[in-house]
């Protein structure tokens, strides 16, 4: 099952890297999510003009990007990133496990985001006094989609039911 663009991309055509971490090491330590955040945006920023405004959007995009699906993964499973850039945007992937009663939830949720966002769906997780009752950050997805004009994409992969998120954020976003 896909939601949105998802389109192969040949790593050896594009500026890429990828890494494979447990998600215990992110859970307990949360803080090592916006490490991975800094490192991959002073590994990519240096060829944007604006390097310090670059690293900063990278950085944030990414380590909400790290928590939402670290909390999200089993903790026994391993999280496989993935960063890679094409002519017109910056693409974040995580490919992680979720748990088989959340899976249709969470595919939901990934495919309205991949939609569109509703202004007022946004503004209710943003001004919510209390923690929805599905057990996933919706709010930290749906703020890269709101805020920073990111796109979403799934795959599913029936086998394994492991699915992979894809956040591609515009170059013209991290210009300035």
């Amino acid at each position: 099952m896909e939601i949105g663009v998802f389109a192969h991309v040949d790593p050896a055509s594009a500026f890429s890297f990828a890494i494979a971490l447990p998600t215990l090491d992110l859970q307990r330590q949360w803080g090592r999510c916006n490490l991975l955040a800094n490192y991959v945006a002073e590994y990519v920023a240096y060829q944007f003009p604006q390097r310090e405004w670059a690293e900063n959007l990278i950085s944030t995009v990414t380590n909400e990007f790290l928590e939402a699906i670290a909390l999200l993964a089993p903790a026994q499973s391993e999280l496989f990133i993935r960063c890679f850039q094409l002519p017109e945007t910056l693409e974040l992937e995580l490919e992680h496990r979720v748990e088989a009663e959340l899976v249709d939830l969470y595919m939901a949720f990934l495919a309205e985001l991949a939609d569109s966002l509703q202004e007022a769906h946004y503004f209710a997780l943003l001004t919510a006094t209390e923690r929805p009752a599905v057990a996933f950050n919706q709010f930290g997805l749906a703020m890269l989609v709101h805020d920073f004009s990111a796109r979403i994409a799934a795959r599913l992969d029936p086998q394994t039911k492991r699915i992979c998120v894809r956040v591609s954020l515009p170059t013209r976003e991290i210009t300035g």
